[in-house]
C-alpha cells in the first residue's frame, strides 16, 4: 500500500510541528479510493457531536467485507508499526521512543489490553450545516500525532470547511473536557495557516503541547457531506503516558 508520505513532507515547527502535502496519494490510488469511499456503512454508524458527524473506525474497517479490500489496505497500512515509525522519523524528537514500540502498538479495536499506543483510520462525513463543527479546540493529551485526508465529492462547489492552525494566546492550563477541549476566546490566537478542503490534500500535526490549537472554518453553500480521513495514534490508558500535561474539567 502506497503510504500518505512517501513525498517526505518538511515540517513547519511554528506554532507546532505541522506538514502539509498537496496531492498525496498517486491519482490512480486516490480515484479508486474515491470510488469506493463506505458511505453505506459509514451512515449506518452512530453519529457523534448532535448528529451531524459520522465515523467509520478501524475496528470496523480492518474487519473483512465491512470496506473494499483497497480501503482494508489502506487502513491496514496507516495504523501499522511501519507508518508510526514513518510519521516519527518526520517528527523526530518531537515523538519520545518506546521500548519495544513494534510490540505494543496496535489499531483501535484490535490491542491484546496492554498495548501502550492505539492507532486509528478513520473514514468520517460531516453533515452539510452553515456553522463550523470544530472551533478552536485542542486534542486529547493522550494524542501523539493526528493527521487529515480531505476527500470532497468531486462535483462539492462549496466553500471553506479548512483546517485552521492557531497562534494561541498564553500557555493553555485548562479546558472543558465535555465541550470538546475548546480553548477560552482570550487563548485562540490568530489563524496563521489555513489547508483548503481540497481533493488529495493531507494535513498533519504533532501534539506536543496545549498550545495546538486548531479548529474548522464554516461551510458555506454546502449541499454535500464533507469527507474526510482521520489518521490518529495516541498512548492507550494502560501507557500512563501523555504528551503534555492539562487540567481537564467536565461542565
Amino acid at each position: 500500500m502506497f503510504s500518505l508520505l512517501h513525498k517526505k513532507p518538511i515540517v513547519v515547527k511554528d506554532p507546532y510541528p505541522y506538514f502539509i502535502i498537496e496531492d498525496a496519494l498517486p491519482n490512480e490510488i486516490y480515484d479508486q479510493l474515491e470510488r469506493e469511499w463506505p458511505e453505506q456503512p459509514l451512515l449506518a454508524t452512530e453519529p457523534y457531536d448532535n448528529g451531524i458527524c459520522y465515523r467509520l473506525k478501524a475496528d470496523e474497517m480492518l474487519k473483512p467485507g465491512v470496506v473494499s479490500e483497497m480501503w482494508r489496505k489502506f487502513t491496514e497500512y496507516h495504523t501499522s508499526i511501519e507508518f508510526y515509525n514513518e510519521v516519527k522519523y518526520i517528527f523526530k524528537d518531537y515523538i519520545t521512543d518506546i521500548p519495544n514500540v513494534e510490540n505494543t502498538l496496535s489499531p483501535r479495536g484490535w490491542d491484546n489490553g496492554n498495548d501502550m499506543i492505539g492507532t486509528d483510520c478513520q473514514t468520517v462525513m460531516h453533515s452539510p450545516i452553515d456553522f463550523s463543527s470544530r472551533t478552536p479546540h485542542i486534542d486529547n493529551p493522550r494524542e501523539i500525532y493526528a493527521g487529515l485526508l480531505y476527500m470532497p465529492y468531486p462535483e462539492d462547489d462549496s466553500t471553506g470547511g479548512e483546517f485552521q492552525i492557531h497562534r494561541s494566546i498564553g500557555h493553555i492550563k485548562r479546558v472543558n473536557k465535555n465541550g470538546g477541549r475548546e480553548v477560552a476566546i482570550e487563548n485562540q490566537g490568530s489563524i496563521v495557516k489555513s489547508v483548503p478542503y481540497k481533493r488529495n490534500t493531507f494535513v498533519m500535526f504533532c501534539n506536543n503541547s496545549s498550545n495546538s490549537v486548531h479548529s474548522v472554518s464554516k461551510r458555506e453553500n454546502a449541499t454535500l457531506h464533507r469527507r474526510s480521513v482521520n489518521i490518529i495514534a495516541e498512548y492507550n490508558r494502560v501507557a500512563k503516558k501523555s504528551m503534555f500535561d492539562i487540567e481537564e474539567f467536565r461542565q
